[in-house]
């Protein structure tokens, strides 16, 4: 089949890693790629740095106002950001149609529902092609929350020859929106090896976070715990690397005294350093105050490493099922203070058995032929 793929998040380079869905992205491309299906992906350009080739995959960049931002994180009620994202549907119709009057596609992956699914309904309309909208958290979460963009994806759901889901309460939420059943197809991503370096950490126990700065992702609370188990005595370094509204707050935060010893501030992170700094710590935190079930969950599983969570979306449910790590109240500093000490008293050879199992759970190759075998059977 010649599958075309639209997406908001594609990664430009091994450089870009402002969003970890664009990495996943790039990879079930290559999964699909893989199993013997030519692979198109249009998506916007959020920089003019130099673009990768990936054998095998197509990828057709086309522009838009919006620079680098990303849309959940653009408000449709301000002027500028609302401008922006009709542009952004815009010029991706323009793109779409242009691109099936020379070679037609055979099927459509909307990643996600807004704006991909929303392209990918117009191009259905027009064209009559069938296409698949799988939703990640921002659908439902984040623009569920503006009447008109709810709207939207309500009407891309139903209008989708299959939905999937990439989270277990989120596609409870989408089943509710769209009348229909949204199974769970889980989002993951390739890591490779053969690019961990070594790296000049201290000593002692290492905790890792990776993500954007802002509140949703709770690296404030995150950090509030860290001067707690420093407080109490524990001896242990916190690694945060990332970026975001917050980045000014956070880089201050670790600067002050009961933190400057003990947490260290990176950028985002390119594929070297994620995998250098996944593969050389000891314990990952998620510590969102929402979320589905971020990559970076499997990620941490897929390099071995046991995970601190917080109770929200799907990952307190996971994590009951397949114990790979401690479960935490959301917004709770005591609480997360409590479990990063417990997770540096225990042998991590407890939770190996269960992180193997989380890390099966979430296997690309096989996210993919799911994928394939659904549409080919329709």
């Amino acid at each position: 089949m010649h599958i075309c793929i639209i997406t908001s998040s594609f990664p430009a380079n091994k450089q870009d890693a402002r969003a970890a869905a664009g990495l996943f992205v790039k990879d079930f491309c290559l999964a699909v790629v893989n199993l013997g299906h030519r692979v198109t992906v249009v998506t916007p350009e959020k920089t003019p740095k130099e673009k990768e080739h990936i054998p095998g995959i197509e990828v057709h960049w086309f522009p838009w106002l919006g620079g680098e931002k990303t849309l959940s994180t653009m408000k449709p009620y301000l002027p500028h950001d609302a401008v922006a994202m009709l542009s952004l549907f815009r010029k991706g119709r323009h793109a779409l149609d242009a691109l099936v009057a020379k070679d037609r596609f055979d099927h459509v992956m909307a990643m996600w529902a807004v704006p991909a699914g929303y392209l990918a309904m117009g191009l259905k309309r027009r064209h009559g092609i069938p296409f698949t909208t799988w939703c990640l958290g921002s659908d439902i979460w984040t623009y569920g929350k503006y009447p008109i963009l709810r709207n939207v994806v309500a009407k891309v759901l139903k209008a989708s020859d299959h939905i999937f889901a990439d989270g277990l309460k989120l596609g409870e939420a989408a089943q509710k929106l769209s009348a229909r059943a949204c199974p769970f197809l889980p989002t993951s991503r390739g890591l490779k090896r053969d690019l961990i370096k070594p790296l000049d950490l201290k000593d002692g126990f290492r905790f890792l976070f990776i993500g954007r700065f802002n509140p949703v992702k709770g690296v404030d609370v995150l950090l509030e715990a860290m001067a707690q188990f420093r407080a109490a005595g524990h001896g242990g370094h916190l690694y945060l690397l990332g970026g975001g509204p917050l980045d000014a707050e956070v880089r201050a935060r670790a600067k002050e005294s009961d933190l400057c010893d003990c947490v260290t501030v990176g950028g985002y992170a390119d594929d070297e350093t994620f995998i250098s700094y996944m593969n050389a710590c000891d314990c990952f935190l998620i510590p969102s105050r929402m979320e589905s079930i971020p990559v970076v969950l499997s990620d941490a599983a897929q390099m071995d490493k046991p995970v601190i969570v917080s109770d929200v979306g799907d990952m307190g449910l996971l994590l009951r099922k397949t114990p790979a790590g401690l479960v935490v109240p959301a917004e709770d500093s005591n609480a997360l203070c409590t479990a990063m000490a417990k997770m540096a008293a225990t042998d991590k050879a407890i939770f190996a058995p269960h992180v193997a199992a989380l890390a099966d759970r979430f296997d690309l190759a096989e996210t993919a032929k799911e994928w394939v075998a659904r549409i080919n059977n329709s």
